[in-house]
């Protein structure tokens, strides 16, 4: 491929990484559109149960009445470098597989970060690239916020952080690639219900609304047990 091809390909995903919404990232719901991506996603585990309920019975085998959904849980395994194209840990996840040259690896290095997809956030003396993802993940996870994850297989609602996991050896000195744990909020919905008159009630007494009859005292109960006192 010629120098040409190259900058002409390398225009083309900026132009693409510009105009289009990530496949894989971290969206807050409470300011919608604004997203947190990794340079690289290296893993997707995607777990969801269903709850079946157990009674055992006197005579016979255990009886299950019951079943409901469990929140769906997420571990992302996602790598940052702090290499300044951010084609450093690209190269060490993909490798050989790529097939792209080097020129090209670098001109879409320097797109990437002239766009400012790769880098969402500025570092603002939080250290190196890979050191800043790290406390931004820190930070959400505090928070509670909560996210819609988008992943390769869906789109998940109502997330939280659970866990963060992540190992520095001589390999990812300078990088980070951390696990990280999501489970989702099932949210409840709860109505207010007026109680009617009570004059429409055949037994008010039973299922009226509760009425004000000012302070009461407790009176003093007799002891059953005067007369077998000495």
């Amino acid at each position: 491929m010629s120098v040409l091809g190259n900058v002409a390909a390398a225009g083309q995903i900026l132009i693409q990484l510009l105009t289009h919404k990530p496949k894989r990232g971290f969206e807050d719901q409470a300011s919608p559109g604004s997203l947190f991506i990794a340079d690289a996603t290296i893993e997707e585990v995607h777990n969801d149960d269903m709850e079946v309920t157990d009674h055992p019975v006197e005579q016979g085998t255990t009886i299950s009445d019951h079943a409901f959904k469990r929140p769906s849980e997420l571990l992302i395994t996602a790598g940052w470098s702090d290499s300044p194209n951010n084609s450093g840990l690209g190269n060490q996840i993909v490798g050989a597989a790529a097939n792209a040259s080097s020129a090209l690896q670098a001109i879409i290095g320097t797109a990437r970060a002239i766009g400012g997809i790769v880098d969402m956030f500025a570092t603002n003396g939080s250290g190196s690239p890979s050191q800043a993802a790290y406390q931004q993940l820190l930070s959400m996870q505090a928070n509670r916020a909560l996210f819609t994850i988008y992943t390769g297989k869906r789109i998940y609602q109502n997330m939280l952080i659970k866990s963060l996991a992540t190992t520095t050896d001589a390999k990812t000195e300078n990088s980070a690639i951390i696990r990280i744990g999501c489970r989702q909020i099932l949210m409840a919905q709860t109505q207010a219900v007026t109680v009617p008159d009570s004059s429409n009630m055949a037994n008010p007494e039973k299922n009226g609304a509760t009425t004000n009859y000012g302070v009461k005292y407790p009176l003093p109960s007799p002891n059953i047990n005067v007369s077998a006192l000495p």
